[in-house]
C-alpha cells in the first residue's frame, strides 16, 4: 500500500512539475542575438549572439510531424553538441526563425 502511495505522489508531483516548468519557458530573437530561458524553481538564460552561431537545425520527430511542432536547435560556433533547444515551435514559427537567422547572420557578416 504505502509502495503504491509513494509512486502515485512521485507521479503527480512530476506531472504537475512539468506542466507548471512548461509554461516558463521563453524564447527572444532580437536582431543581434536569440535568447532562451527555462526554469520553474532555479531560471537558467542563454544567450547566442547570431554571429556565433555555426549551424541551426530542426528536429522532428513521430509524433511532432503528427501535429506539426519542431524543435529547434542552435549550436554554438565553439562546441559540438547544441547550445540550447526551444521545443514546442509550431513548424512555421521553427522555419520562420531558422531563415531569419541564416539571412540575417549573412546580412550582419557581409554587412
Amino acid at each position: 500500500f504505502y509502495i503504491t502511495c509513494a509512486v502515485v505522489f512521485v507521479g503527480i508531483f512530476v506531472t504537475s512539475y512539468n506542466f507548471f516548468a512548461d509554461k516558463c519557458k521563453f524564447y527572444a530573437l532580437r536582431e543581434q542575438d536569440i535568447t532562451y530561458s527555462s526554469g520553474l524553481i532555479f531560471k537558467e538564460y542563454v544567450t547566442q549572439p547570431i554571429l556565433r552561431i555555426q549551424h541551426i537545425e530542426l528536429k522532428r520527430g513521430p509524433i511532432d510531424r503528427k501535429i506539426e511542432l519542431a524543435k529547434l536547435q542552435v549550436f554554438s560556433a565553439g562546441g559540438e553538441t547544441h547550445t540550447f533547444e526551444i521545443p514546442g515551435l509550431p513548424l512555421k514559427t521553427a522555419e520562420n526563425i531558422r531563415q531569419f537567422i541564416l539571412t540575417h547572420k549573412d546580412v550582419i557578416q557581409h554587412g
